[in-house]
C-alpha cells in the first residue's frame, strides 16, 4: 500500500545534492569569460607597451644614426666615383703607345735605299664620354710615305712591309699594315725609283 509523501521544506531551503551546485556553474559560466578576456587584454596591453617602449627606443636610436648612414652613402659614391676615375685613367695609360719606341723600331725597319718623306702616328678616341677602361683604347693610324732607290727598289718596299709587322711594338698596336700604293717615278734618269705609301691600322676593318 503506497503512502503519500509529503516534503516539508521550502524550495530555497532545497540543496543540491551534487559536488556543484547548479547556482555555482551558471555564475563560472558566466565569470569565466569575463576573466578570461580580462586577463588576455592584460597580456596584450603589457605587450603593446613593451612593444611601444621598443619602438620609441628604436626610433632614438635611428635618429642617431640615419645622418650617420646618409654620410656613409655619400662618402661611398664619392669612393665608387673615385675608384672608377682610377679605372679609367689606367686604361688610358694602358692604351698609350710609347711614340719614341715606335719611332725607333721604324727606323731600325728602315733599309739604305729607302727615303722616308713623311711619316704620321695619329690615335682617335673612339666616344666622347668613358664609362668603362675599353672605351678609351685609342684607335691609332701610321701612314709613312717615300721613296726607294735601286735595282730591288719594289722588293725594299715590300720587305719593308714586312720587317715593320715582325716588330714587337708595332705588330702588336697594328692589326694590319699593307702597301696602300707604289709607282714608278719618271725623270730619274737611270735610276729605278718607286714612290711608296705605306698605312697601318689598330683597328679591323679599316683597311678594307
Amino acid at each position: 500500500m503506497n503512502h503519500p509523501r509529503v516534503n516539508l521544506l521550502k524550495k530555497s531551503e532545497q540543496r543540491y545534492q551534487g559536488a556543484v551546485s547548479h547556482r555555482f556553474i551558471l555564475v563560472a559560466a558566466v565569470v569565466a569569460p569575463i576573466l578570461f578576456v580580462a586577463v588576455l587584454s592584460g597580456v596584450k596591453l603589457i605587450q603593446y607597451a613593451a612593444v611601444k617602449s621598443d619602438l620609441q627606443s628604436n626610433r632614438a636610436v635611428w635618429e642617431t644614426l640615419e645622418p650617420r648612414l646618409q654620410l656613409h652613402q655619400e662618402e661611398l659614391c664619392s669612393l665608387n666615383a673615385c675608384r672608377s676615375s682610377m679605372v679609367l685613367l689606367d686604361g688610358w695609360k694602358d692604351s698609350q703607345v710609347s711614340l719614341s719606341d715606335l719611332l725607333s723600331e721604324i727606323q731600325g725597319a728602315v733599309p739604305p735605299a729607302i727615303q722616308l718623306q713623311r711619316l704620321s702616328v695619329r690615335s682617335e678616341p673612339k666616344t666622347s664620354v668613358y664609362r668603362q677602361a675599353s672605351d678609351i683604347a685609342l684607335d691609332y693610324k701610321l701612314m709613312l710615305q717615300g721613296l726607294s732607290q735601286g735595282e730591288r727598289a719594289e722588293d725594299a718596299v715590300i720587305g719593308l712591309r714586312r720587317d715593320l709587322m715582325a716588330t714587337d711594338l708595332l705588330g702588336t698596336t697594328f692589326k694590319s699594315v699593307r702597301l696602300a700604293s707604289m709607282h714608278k717615278l719618271a725623270g730619274k734618269g737611270d735610276q729605278n725609283t718607286r714612290d711608296f705609301r705605306i698605312e697601318g691600322f689598330s683597328k679591323e676593318g679599316e683597311s678594307q
